[in-house]
């Protein structure tokens, strides 16, 4: 597809997708009554960043909020007790806490850095 076809195609697009949104009709139904193919729609509308405001959402978070910690268990080693605790956070960010430090004021702490309830 050459530019100028793509962009023709985008434009009726994006006017098929700004209708649809303006129906108030379930994608499924809107595409069936006009003709389109659902996969299309879906794959124009995520090119175009139109997608719906739940859409958007579930996306930003994907890519802005960090991924969950993993459970993990602590168990003492008698060859590694004066090491610290060193914990890898997302983005980088490294927390080293000493090896006294309870594993449940470790988890309050981790939550209330990642901003976990």
């Amino acid at each position: 597809m050459d530019g100028q076809t793509e962009n023709t195609a985008a434009a009726a697009w994006r006017e098929r997708i700004v209708a649809q949104q303006a129906s108030g009709q379930r994608i499924r139904a809107w595409c069936r009554e006009n003709g389109c193919r659902e996969h299309s729609f879906y794959w124009w509308r995520a090119r175009l960043g139109l997608s719906s405001a739940a859409g958007k959402r579930r996306g930003r978070r994907r890519a802005g909020k960090p991924v969950g910690f993993a459970r993990f268990v602590v168990e003492p080693s008698a060859t590694s007790s004066a090491e610290p605790i060193r914990l890898s956070l997302v983005g980088g960010r490294e927390l080293t806490l000493p090896v006294s430090m309870s594993v449940e004021r470790i988890a309050t702490l981790v939550r209330a850095i990642e901003g976990v309830a």
